[in-house]
């Protein structure tokens, strides 16, 4: 009668082939996941940047306006799910702002975004 299974050897070849394609497959995925995270930040200060543009349009200010940009990305989220910090600066004659998007956590290394009133854009 022949015995059908796995042996032993078998399955710890196994388990350290799935291991290997593991620890390439992870470090990759945290990759992309940042990056959908700074996309999403971008996208947010962008749109923010709009409220403030429509907001100025309206009283010709845009002291007030940030109240209607939320403070965090991604900003159809939660505050506790946040993944970056939103600031807006806007000096005391109102007549530019810049939004600056800073990781939660850590540092930025080339994450974090800026934009300001006049249309620049900074990655740094």
């Amino acid at each position: 009668m022949k015995m059908k299974g796995f042996s032993l050897v078998e399955l710890m070849i196994a388990l350290a082939i799935i291991g290997v394609i593991s620890s390439i497959a992870y470090p990759s995925y945290q990759g992309y996941i940042q990056d959908t995270y700074h996309g999403q930040a971008q996208a947010d200060v962008k749109a923010c940047g709009m409220t403030l543009e429509r907001f100025y349009a309206n009283d010709f200010t845009y002291v007030d306006g940030e109240a209607e940009c939320t403070l965090w990305s991604p900003a159809s989220g939660t505050f506790a799910a946040r993944r970056y910090d939103l600031a807006r600066e806007i000096p005391p004659l109102a007549q530019s702002y810049t939004i600056t998007a800073t990781p939660d956590s850590g540092t930025c290394d080339d994450r974090c975004y800026s934009l300001q009133s006049d249309g620049t854009e900074l990655v740094f």
